[in-house]
C-alpha cells in the first residue's frame, strides 16, 4: 500500500492523496468542434480525471468563446473531474495574457459550474494570484498550484521546498514538473517526492519530463505523486505515456488488472 497523503482532495468521487494514483488525459485542442470530438475519444479510456489546457485553444483570449467551448465540453465528459488550465507561457504554455485577462478567462469559465480544479503557476503575480485563490473558494473550485523547469531539475532539497511553498501559497494540491539532464536526476525527482510526502500534507504531483524521465509517470505512485498525465489522442507534455500502457504497466506494479 503506498503512502498517503495526510490531506485528502476529493472530487466527484476521485479521491487525490488517496491509496491510488489518479490517471489524467489532457485536452489540447484548438478549436470548440475538435475540442467535443476529442473530448469524446479520450472519454473512452475512462480516465479518472480530463484536463482541457485551454492556452492551445485559437481564441483563447475570447473568455466568452471559452465558455461556450466548456459548457459544451462538460455535457460531454459528464461526472468526470475537470482541470481547467490556462498555462502562461513562461512555463510551457501555448499563449501569452495579461495577467488580468488571464483572470478574467478563469472568473468566467469558474461561473459556469463546470470547473472542478485549477492549475495555476506559483510563479503568477501575487496580486492575480490572491484574485484567482478567491474565485476559486467562491466556488469550492480545488487549486492545483505549480512550478515547471523545461531546463534542469532542482536538487533534492529544492525538489521538497518547491512542493512545501504550493502548500504554504495556499494550493490545495502542490505541482512540479521538471525536465532531468542525466538518470540521476530522475532518481532525485523520486527521492525528494518520497521525502515531500513526509513533510508536505496536502496531495502532491510530481513529473520528470521527457525521455528519460517517463519512469516517472509510471512508478510515481509509489513515490508520492497522486496523479499522472498519460497520452488519449495527444500529449500536452514531453514524455507522456499512451493511456493503454500506463495501465499494463500499473497493473503489473499492483498485481491488479486495471479496466
Amino acid at each position: 500500500m503506498r503512502l498517503q497523503s495526510r490531506k485528502k482532495v476529493v472530487v466527484k468521487n476521485k479521491v487525490f492523496g488517496g491509496e491510488d494514483m489518479l490517471v489524467c488525459l489532457p485536452l489540447v485542442s484548438s478549436n470548440k468542434e475538435t475540442l467535443i470530438k476529442d473530448a469524446g475519444k479520450i472519454c473512452e479510456y475512462n480516465p479518472d480525471v480530463i484536463e482541457w489546457r485551454v492556452d492551445y485553444f485559437d481564441t483563447v483570449n475570447d473568455a466568452e468563446s471559452v465558455v461556450d467551448a466548456l459548457e459544451s465540453l462538460s455535457e460531454v465528459i459528464g461526472e468526470k473531474p475537470l482541470i481547467f488550465t490556462c498555462r502562461h507561457k513562461r512555463e510551457g504554455g501555448q499563449s501569452d495574457f495579461s495577467d488580468m485577462k488571464r483572470v478574467d478567462i478563469i472568473r468566467k469559465a469558474v461561473s459556469t459550474g463546470a470547473v472542478d480544479l485549477l492549475d495555476i503557476e506559483m510563479s503568477s503575480d501575487r496580486e492575480a494570484l490572491e484574485d484567482i485563490k478567491r474565485i476559486s473558494e467562491e466556488k469550492d473550485v480545488k487549486l492545483i498550484l505549480s512550478y515547471h523547469n523545461f531546463e534542469e531539475t532542482p536538487d533534492e532539497s529544492g525538489i521538497v521546498e518547491k512542493l512545501a511553498e504550493g502548500e504554504r501559497l495556499g494550493a490545495d494540491i502542490s505541482k512540479l514538473a521538471v525536465m532531468p539532464n542525466c538518470h540521476g536526476d530522475v532518481l532525485n525527482l523520486l527521492s525528494a517526492s518520497c521525502l515531500a510526502r513526509k513533510e508536505v500534507d496536502i496531495p502532491l504531483i510530481t513529473v520528470s519530463m521527457g525521455e528519460m524521465g517517463s519512469l516517472t509517470r509510471i512508478v510515481g505512485g509509489m513515490f508520492g505523486s497522486d496523479l499522472s498525465f498519460a497520452v488519449g489522442s495527444e500529449s500536452s507534455a514531453p514524455g507522456q505515456v499512451p493511456i493503454e500502457d500506463m495501465r499494463k504497466m500499473l497493473g503489473l506494479l499492483t498485481n491488479q488488472v486495471l479496466v
